[in-house]
């Protein structure tokens, strides 16, 4: 009976779902998927093909993130214009800054006082991490605590500013959006080869401060721009792999479905990182909530479509997609610095050649001995068995040295430069609409263009014989465009303030947050375009500004009215992320290495076998010595999940997946990170050549070393009680560790010391 009733209760429980998968369905399904088809034949979309979301595209467009900059519209003297039109009657007493005006006019308007100005040792400290991502030396605090001249810390910002380093901090943020990785495909490390000039453009173009029309305008259509030189060709080539990078799953089989895949990767790259609107929404349906319509997707796609990325297949399996490299000018300098990496490349291989022949020899005498062995009645030398398990091991050896050479003439031979790159095709095709986005079920074509619903002045005609990628990127940059300088400057504020004035970095539109001082984004759009594009001047302003410099202690009042700090009456404390932990770890150590650019992928592995007739990185653990000691953002970084032994230190702190676009990271704080640090192989070698450096460093005092240790790590000098205590922990540990196997028990103890310190929660901050 028990079995009767619940066979009964399931059928019943059946039927229920049944019904309710019928009424969902005919809710949803569109008739060309039940095989009633009933498109017209016209050029615009058919009805039933793209799910209406009854979303007003012209009622959209009056959106805050559509209108024209409000600054642009006083004339020349806009800076006191909108002093003026704020109303900022007790303001001048604060500051002379238009960005310090702003905020003080929202405190004010809420009754809330700004902090008072952090101190020097916290402000040096916040700048150095925020600009080029390192700590201050001991030195270099010392010298600004002492500079009493009024521009002191203008001198500081000017300096970091103009560092090689800036460049690989904010480059890193951009490699971020740009989904950078050194490989290709999601299920092995396949290497990406050209990748990495592509990173090394990205770091030039912050540290020359290029201005960001240009920027934007090469990394979409570099390879249509006029040039004067093969040096500037091959630079505009590689800025074009920021449409090219991204996840491509390599051994995904319907190759038009991934085609299309890789499409909506452009377009919502495109969307979220330089307009703030989340153009994929659209592939299957109008936007529900944003001017975008489905035609305007496809119309985004047609452009995108021609960017060609796969490229018939690798090896001889039919499955592995491969990809387009294309050829970069070369320089004469290029080629006699590759010429002579030839002929040390040879001289390798000639080397292992001989490697070889010597083994195989030494294999061919020992088959040799052991049939006269066996042949002898009074054996002296090794026995048979000994000596076979000699040949074996030359065997071994043999070949895995023939597998090196393998390697080494086919993967790693020095090349003429390719990179995975955009090109334009010499017939540009339009894109059809992908029914529910599925590349198979087609409805209408759309042609080329760009979204109607973003109409910021007159939309440019896209010849028939162009893609319509330059037409893309110049309407990007246009000055009728608002919405990308104001994504723009928000991506800065927010790197330099932990939140931006739009806290959803990615999202301008109607699911996105209203921006928390609407007059100041705009100030800083206008300031951005009317500086020529440029970055740097943008973020000496806000640096300089009293906002930035002000403490982050706290008021109980102000947490109060204002708990998430929106409107900026104190600066925002946030935890380090993963990079600046590990760089400012190794800089601290002694140990970090300021070479800039260049190849940093490990070397890779030929197959041979039928279906893997390529090259690939097997071993997580092969990072080349002189790349484990540079900075993470030279560190190579593979898409899959397999990950290099180096890049261990920055998992646990929210490093971004390559394969997703990042404008703001993740912070989290969970106790597997405390775990991690007290436990890490890498920051238990570093507190090693911290305290080595420390006990090298002639000090007058013992405590002097502890306060060098505060000053190093924290940015401040140790007080008299933190110096005691630093003091009696070397002592103590020194004693209880006497008696065990460290050998130095002192040494070892400020090993410890240091340890601590670098796990500690005062050095995992950024106040």
């Amino acid at each position: 009976m028990i079995a009767s009733f619940t066979n009964r209760a399931m059928q019943r429980w059946n039927s229920l779902l049944l019904v309710a998968l019928v009424v969902l369905t005919s809710a949803v399904v569109r008739p060309q998927l039940l095989g009633d088809d009933t498109r017209p034949t016209g050029p615009a979309t058919p009805a039933g093909l793209a799910e209406k979301s009854g979303n007003d595209v012209e009622a959209g467009r009056d959106f805050w993130a559509f209108q024209p900059l409000k600054a642009t519209r006083h004339g020349r003297d806009k800076n006191a214009r909108l002093v003026e039109k704020a109303g900022l009657r007790t303001s001048e007493s604060w500051s002379d800054s238009v960005i310090d005006r702003f905020v003080l006019d929202k405190l004010q308007e809420n009754s809330l006082q700004p902090n008072s100005l952090a101190d020097k040792y916290t402000l040096l400290r916040r700048v150095y991490l925020d600009l080029v991502g390192l700590p201050p030396e001991p030195e270099e605090i010392v010298a600004l605590v002492n500079d009493d001249s009024p521009d002191a810390y203008e001198k500081v910002v000017d300096r970091l500013l103009a560092s090689p380093h800036f460049g690989e901090r904010w480059g890193r943020h951009w490699l971020d959006l740009a989904q950078y990785a050194d490989s290709v495909g999601l299920e092995r490390i396949f290497p990406n080869r050209g990748a990495w000039r592509y990173r090394d453009y990205v770091i030039r173009a912050f540290n020359d401060d290029k201005p960001l029309d240009r920027f934007v305008t090469e990394q979409i259509a570099g390879d249509l721009l006029p040039y004067k030189s093969d040096a500037q060709r091959a630079e505009q080539i590689v800025a074009t792999q920021f449409l090219t990078q991204g996840p491509i799953s390599a051994v995904n089989q319907f190759k038009e479905q991934l085609r299309m895949d890789i499409v909506d990767n452009q377009v919502d790259k495109v969307g979220r990182v330089f307009l703030g609107l989340t153009l994929g929404c659209a592939r299957c349906h109008d936007h529900k909530f944003d001017p975008i319509a489905q035609t305007d997707y496809y119309a985004l796609a047609g452009i995108l479509h021609n960017v060609q990325v796969l490229n018939g297949f690798r090896g001889k399996s039919g499955v592995f997609s491969d990809w387009l490299q294309r050829p970069i000018p070369e320089t004469a300098e290029q080629r006699v610095e590759r010429e002579q990496r030839v002929v040390i490349h040879q001289q390798r291989v000639s080397e292992l050649e001989a490697k070889i022949d010597a083994k195989k020899d030494e294999r061919t005498r020992l088959e040799a001995e052991k049939k006269a062995s066996a042949d002898a009645k009074d054996n002296q030398a090794k026995t048979s068995e000994e000596l076979q398990q000699d040949i074996d091991e030359l065997n071994e050896e043999v070949s895995k040295l023939e597998k090196d050479l393998t390697s080494l003439i086919k993967a790693n031979a020095p090349q003429p430069p390719t990179v995975l790159a955009a090109s334009e095709p010499t017939r540009p095709t339009n894109a059809r609409i992908n029914i529910r986005g599925i590349a198979t079920q087609l409805g209408e074509e759309v042609p080329r263009g760009l979204p109607s619903g973003l109409a910021f002045g007159p939309v440019p005609e896209i010849p028939r014989t162009a893609s319509g990628r330059l037409q893309l990127a110049r309407w990007l940059v246009h000055d009728d465009n608002p919405i990308v300088p104001r994504v723009f400057v928000n991506r800065l504020w927010h790197h330099l303030f932990g939140t931006g004035i739009v806290r959803t970095v990615d999202n301008f539109g109607q699911q996105g947050e209203p921006p928390s001082h609407p007059e100041l984004l705009d100030y800083l759009a206008f300031r951005l375009v009317d500086g020529g594009w440029r970055v740097k001047p943008l973020i000496r302003e806000i640096v300089l500004s009293r906002t930035y410099r002000l403490s982050s202690e706290y008021n109980p009042g102000c947490w109060t009215v204002d708990p998430e700090n929106r409107l900026l009456w104190r600066h925002r404390p946030r935890r380090l992320d993963g990079i600046a932990i590990r760089d400012s770890v190794l800089k601290i150590s002694g140990e970090l290495s300021t070479v800039i650019g260049g190849p940093t992928l490990p070397p890779v592995d030929w197959r041979d076998a039928a279906v893997e007739e390529f090259e690939q990185i097997d071993g997580t653990d092969v990072v080349r010595e002189d790349v484990v000691r540079r900075r993470s953002v030279y560190l190579p970084v593979p898409r899959t999940s397999r990950k290099f032994k180096e890049l261990e230190p920055l998992l646990p702190f929210d490093f971004p997946s390559p394969n997703e676009i990042t404008g703001a990271r993740q912070t989290s704080t969970v106790p597997t990170q405390s775990l991690f640090l007290m436990n890490s192989p890498f920051f238990q070698e570093q507190a090693t050549r911290f305290a080595e450096r420390l006990l090298a460093w002639e000090a007058e005092a013992e405590g002097d070393r502890v306060n060098r240790i505060y000053l190093a790590a924290f940015g401040r000098p140790a007080g008299p009680e933190e110096i005691q205590h630093g003091l009696d922990f070397v002592r103590t540990f020194a004693a209880e560790s006497r008696d065990d196997d460290e050998g130095d028990s002192p040494r070892f103890a400020f090993v410890q010391l240091c340890h601590a310190i670098l796990i500690s929660t005062e050095f995992l901050m950024h106040d």
